[in-house]
């Protein structure tokens, strides 16, 4: 997305009520090391997740998890809610200046987004947690 220089973007804000994946249950015994996960989340205009899918490998994504730690993960992304991301559409400059990140005496336009998730499963004193970091 390009900019123009009286244009803002904000992201998407996640619904507090978003739930973090479980840990799965038949895994716990395993005692396994932190595994995580990448999703690409896509969010419509209205906030809506429209899709759910495991990113690419990149340096912080491995492709070598469990595939239960993945159905996990895309299993609640799908019951996600957002604020939609907007795009801030100002008079000038200077209105945008103002408007100090948010869209106040501007224009807000809903805008579709794809975001990317780190969702890191780890067990610490025999205790299941699970990180979601990203978005």
């Amino acid at each position: 997305m390009v900019l123009a220089d009286n244009e803002s973007f904000l992201m998407p804000l996640d619904d507090a009520k978003n739930v973090h994946p479980d840990y799965p249950q038949g895994l716990l015994a395993q005692n396994l090391p932190p595994r995580t996960v990448c999703l690409m989340v896509g969010i419509s205009e209205k906030g809506a997740v429209t899709v759910v899918h495991k990113a690419p490998a990149s340096e912080y994504c491995a492709t070598d998890a469990e595939p239960e730690f993945l159905a996990a993960s895309e299993t609640v992304a799908k019951t996600w809610k957002f604020d939609p991301a907007l795009r801030c559409v100002f008079r000038n400059v200077e209105d945008k200046e103002r408007a100090n990140a948010s869209c106040a005496g501007g224009k807000s336009v809903p805008q579709a987004v794809t975001l990317t998730y780190r969702i890191r499963f780890e067990q610490v004193n025999g205790q299941p947690k699970v990180h979601v970091i990203g978005g």
